[in-house]
């Protein structure tokens, strides 16, 4: 049945959440005589295009299995039959294509494996163990696999390189190097090229050379050896020449020791996992999960999805789609249980090592996977660390902060929020797991509350079991009242025992993981869904108004993107959708939102603001120069935003967990390296594909179903890139044809598609010529570079030039005309400018507009301050105001927004508004700047933030704490934090007292009105009793939302206090109702 449902998907079953097309004919389905037969290698018309029959099939099997450009059936269908009519070789029919690639993905590919956990729900999942295995055996991807530890004394770039990889023992690690034949493992004796012997221990990475901490070993004259003692010292690997078994075949097989107490068996156990002729290596992979809704509309379709990707690789690499592996999902099943499977593939490689090919060395190997790490979302992230998350007591998955909330508000606590506090670790979680289960058997539910109160730890699946154990215990107690709890516990133990499955989360169990420190904070949430977005919300919500906010969209519409790369802004936007933006533009607000709230906030707000830029900037880094160095500034900048948060509102960082765990950043940051390693926007973004796959799928079978089309989609990805495979008659190692193998390398379109980003060889100092149509060739002397040259070899005068509108720089950026750059002048002194012109001739060149950094920085913003050269700088120190260079001088981009703060500019220039790339009669404004002179460098900006750094002096980038006693301050914080949380406990308890009031109004007069129902000759009798009075009456309709649907009004002086509470109930509906309308509209914070 499922194979008919993944048929039906694919021959264009009805697709739900998007508009595809009208229902078409099955083209194609009515006869398949005349086509292709069904693949066999033996019918391949053309080994270049090998594994496919012909180019025709290559080429429709790599069109349906694009990431984000699908098709249903239908539409394959109908491509089909395009490709008939117009006379296309080899067109199959779409039946005769599904078993095509039924058979490669059989051949050349994986299946998904079905998986039932120990609740069971049942999902597919395509094993990491065979993902991994593909990616060595890619030859475009085994040469850029890393599996040693790096030891740098440059700048630190990769998670390798960091120091969570040397937390793993020797043993966990990468424990051979191979030379040709020889194979060196740790713990076994070797010698070097000068004859000398040594035990490798560790193998490192170092200065980009594989070197290996040793012990040096001696023979003594009765021919037995001897460990030297002293400290271990470091040889590189390349100056190894024999291995152990060739120094068993030059001394014999018993090596007889001095002293055999220190030394360690040989050989090495671990050969044991690998044959004769086979390496060993390790892979780190850290997996992400995350719940993902599988539709494209707003109704929710909840999956619980799972990807990694290979930790081995390069940063770069793991910021490409094509290098994102998918693992599993499934509407039913929870993260925990997909993790379980996770977890014993990953353990099962520990005892028996995945075999596979290396395209780099072309050697059999095996390897074993690690996880040093898991990234996702804090609420994902304090699941996997078994913890009650943000709202517990104790709200940190990584420490053990916490308390009441009326303890958390006191000075001690509340100065530890501040700080990360003592570290949870993997046994403490464990011991409390179980302890939590002993109180089940005891039946003691009280109990197991308050312990998880205490300590914030709670797992899922812990918690499955201990709900059965308390239900049981109580059971047995009501069975049995004379038995005691040791009695019962003792039977609950066995029958607990006897249980299938997992009693603890499964990450538990997973060599050198400890879910409490290997969960990285990560940026997207933490931050810019995070700290931005609170900022942003307390400015809107009770800073700004109406008016302010139409000032900061021009301010925000006027603003320089150049050096940012930012997407164009869209101020008007962000400003009326403010309550819904999402993180790219957050992302853009960190960097320049700082130069627009002048005369807009108070001073504490704009501390905030700049504090917020000033850690963004130090966290979106590609690489650390110096580590110590970036950690001490990286703790100044957390310790910054916290205090200027207390400043602001000082109640925030007890509600708002996000805030705490910026202090345990910098200890992320050195274990696992730069924070943008650990970022999931990669994830994020991937989750499109996933979705694609979701509104393809008939929904029958929606894990499975997307299980195998990304299996496809990794078959397609792993035959082009001319990866191996095990052929199954000759069971050698073959991989496709040249031709397939081109598509990848030579064709941009389907390069694009794929996700493949295609390394680029950056040409500093290309300049990209203006169109020749509209900008002619013009003659030196009518160049602004002519006016402004110095050097005494200037071009001839009638010389040919043409221009150009931006050029490369040594850091690979585009420098447009009007960019500003940091270059470096003839005589190698770095300077800064803004690009006036660029010429193409005999010799590239750029004129610069010159500027100089004053010697002190701005007193508001603290950065430095660029302004033209003029006065004696002109005339006694030579400062031109325009320099000629050569475009290979331009280094990079940088941020420079116009120092609007002291300039007073307004609002005051006009310009036309574009609709539909067409200029309206309407007008909209921007901000006129009332000089071109002084400006401001953002610092805030994270594009090329450490070659700002590096180019500047250090006092212009160091930051200093803005609160030196931060105990004091945080002592009058938490007195702000008390009073606030009293009037907020005042205030509700005013909105209950207020809405019991009105549910006991609304419930007195329903009854009312219920009695008048039911006696109506009461109510007319009162009506002609009122009449004889003589008063004159009017009815009016009053909406209400109780059952009575008219009320009567007499007279105001008479029944005023009524009308005024009936006004009163109706107001407030109404308002509630209000409320409920733009409840979407609200910030989710």
């Amino acid at each position: 049945m499922l194979e008919d449902a993944y048929q039906e998907t694919h021959l264009g079953a009805g697709v739900e959440d998007q508009f595809i097309a009208d229902e078409l004919p099955k083209i194609g389905d009515e006869d398949d005589d005349g086509d292709i037969h069904c693949f066999d290698s033996e019918l391949v018309e053309n080994d270049e295009y090998f594994p496919y029959p012909n180019k025709t099939i290559m080429l429709l099997d790599i069109m349906d299995n694009l990431p984000r450009c699908r098709f249903t059936g239908d539409q394959i269908s109908l491509i089909l039959h395009f490709a008939t009519k117009l006379g296309v070789a080899n067109v199959p029919s779409l039946k005769s294509f599904r078993k095509i690639q039924k058979t490669l993905q059989l051949s050349c590919g994986n299946k998904p494996k079905k998986s039932t956990s120990h609740l069971g729900n049942i999902f597919y999942m395509n094993d990491i163990r065979d993902t991994l295995a593909a990616d060595m055996a890619n030859p475009l991807v085994a040469p850029h696999l890393h599996f040693y530890p790096e030891e740098t004394t440059g700048p630190i770039s990769e998670t390798f390189q960091a120091e969570r990889w040397m937390e793993y023992t020797p043993s966990q690690l990468t424990p051979m190097y191979s030379r040709g034949n020889k194979r060196f493992w740790i713990e076994e004796i070797a010698q070097l090229l000068d004859g000398r012997f040594v035990i490798p221990h560790t193998w490192i990475v170092r200065n980009g050379e594989l070197t290996a901490d040793v012990s040096f070993v001696t023979r003594t004259g009765d021919s037995r050896w001897k460990l030297e003692d002293g400290f271990e010292q470091t040889v590189k690997a390349l100056d190894l020449h024999e291995d152990f078994d060739g120094i068993r075949a030059m001394f014999g097989n018993e090596l007889s020791w001095v002293d055999a107490r220190d030394v360690p068996p040989m050989p090495n156990s671990m050969r044991e996992l690998v044959e004769e002729d086979e390496d060993l290596f390790v892979i780190m992979v850290s997996p992400w999960a995350d719940d993902v809704s599988g539709n494209r509309s707003k109704q929710y379709n909840k999956h619980m999805n799972m990807c990694a990707g290979n930790g081995c690789l390069p940063g770069r690499l793991l910021q490409q789609e094509f290098h994102i592996h998918y693992i599993s999902t499934s509407p039913h099943a929870s993260s925990a249980e997909q993790f379980a499977t996770f977890r014993d593939h990953v353990k099962c490689t520990e005892t028996v090592p995945v075999k596979c090919f290396n395209a780099a060395t072309k050697r059999n190997c095996r390897f074993i996977i690690r996880t040093p790490g898991l990234t996702g979302d804090n609420p994902q992230q304090s699941e996997e660390a078994s913890h009650m998350g943000g709202n517990a007591n104790h709200p940190c998955r990584k420490c053990h902060w916490g308390g009441s909330k009326k303890e958390k508000e006191t000075e001690k606590l509340y100065h530890e929020c501040h700080l990360a506090g003592a570290a949870r670790n993997v046994a403490e979680i464990r011991d409390n797991l179980e302890k939590q289960l002993r109180m089940a058997r005891h039946g003691d539910k009280k109990g197991i509350e308050d312990l998880q109160r205490s300590t914030g730890t709670k797992d899922k699946i812990t918690q499955h079991w201990i709900e059965a154990l308390l239900k049981k215990a109580t059971a047995l107690r009501l069975e049995s009242p004379r038995r005691t709890k040791d009695d019962i516990a003792s039977e609950l133990q066995i029958w607990l025992d006897q249980q299938p499955g997992d009693k603890f989360n499964p990450l538990l169990d997973i060599t050198g993981l400890d879910p409490s420190q290997d969960t990285p904070v990560e940026l997207l949430h933490t931050i810019l869904l995070g700290v931005v977005k609170y900022i942003w919300h307390i400015l809107n919500t009770s800073q700004w108004s109406d008016t302010d906010r139409h000032l900061l969209a021009i301010r925000l519409q006027s603003t320089d993107i150049g050096g940012l790369t930012v997407p164009p802004l869209r101020a008007g936007y962000m400003i009326q959708y403010r309550n819904n933006l999402i993180g790219k533009h957050f992302k853009t607000l960190t960097q320049i939102l700082i130069f627009h709230v002048h005369k807009i906030c108070t001073p504490e707000q704009f501390a905030l603001i700049k504090a917020a830029g000033d850690l963004g900037a130090r966290l979106w880094v590609p690489e650390i120069d110096n580590m110590d160095e970036y950690i001490a500034q990286l703790k100044i900048a957390v310790a910054n935003l916290l205090d200027a948060f207390d400043a602001v509102d000082p109640l925030r960082i007890l509600v708002k967990i996000k805030l705490h765990l910026l202090a345990h950043l910098p200890d992320d940051v050195r274990r696992f390296g730069p924070s943008i390693r650990f970022a999931t926007e990669i994830y994020e973004a991937y989750n499109g594909v996933f979705r694609l796959c979701s509104i393809y799928s008939n929904r029958l079978a929606p894990s499975r179903d997307i299980s195998l089309k990304f299996a496809a989609m990794d078959r397609v990805k792993h035959v082009l890139c001319g990866g191996y495979w095990k052929d199954h008659t000759s069971k050698q190692w073959i991989q496709a044809g040249g031709a397939v193998q081109k598509v990848l390398q030579a064709d941009p379109v389907f390069q694009r598609h794929l996700g493949w980003v295609p390394h680029a060889e950056i040409d500093p100092g290309k300049i990209k010529p203006q169109a020749a149509g509209k900008n002619p060739a013009v003659r030196w002397e009518e160049t602004v570079a002519s006016r402004f040259w110095t050097e005494n070899n200037a071009p001839v005068p009638d010389s040919q030039w043409k221009k150009g509108s931006s050029a490369s720089t040594d850091s690979g950026d585009n420098a447009p005309l009007g960019s500003w750059v940091f270059c470096r002048d003839s005589g190698g002194k770095t300077i800064i400018g803004r690009v006036h012109e660029l010429l193409i001739g005999p010799r590239s060149l750029v004129t610069i507009e010159r500027f100089i950094l004053t010697s002190e920085p701005h007193v508001d913003f603290g950065w430095p301050v660029l302004r033209r050269p003029h006065g004696s700088e002109i005339t006694e120190q030579g400062i031109a105001l325009y320099l000629v260079l050569d475009t290979i001088s331009l280094q990079h981009l940088c941020s420079v927004q116009h120092d609007c703060r002291m300039g007073d500019c307004q609002p005051t220039l006009s310009a036309r508004e574009f609709q539909e790339r067409e200029a309206t009669g309407r007008e909209t404004h921007l901000i006129k700047h009332t000089d071109d002179d002084h400006f401001i460098l953002n610092l805030s900006a994270f594009h090329n933030f450490v070659r700002v750094c590096r180019a500047l002096p250090r006092r212009f980038t160091e930051l200093s704490p803005i609160i030196l006693d931060r105990v004091g301050f945080h002592k009058q914080a938490s007195l702000k934090a008390q009073a606030a949380r009293t009037t907020k406990r005042q205030q509700a308890a005013a909105k209950k007292r207020e809405r019991a009031e009105v549910k006991k109004r609304e419930a007195a007069e329903a009854e009312a009105a219920a009695q008048r129902a039911e006696d109506p000759n009461a109510e007319n009798e009162e009506d002609e009793e009122e009449q004889g009075t003589g008063d004159l009456e009017e009815e009016v309709v009053v909406p209400r939302q109780s059952s009575r649907k008219r009320r009567r009004v007499v007279d105001d002086s008479d029944d005023s206090e009524d009308e005024n509470q009936q006004v009163e109930v109706d107001t407030g509906a109404r308002r509630q109702s209000t409320r409920q309308r733009r409840a979407p509209n609200r910030l989710d914070l």
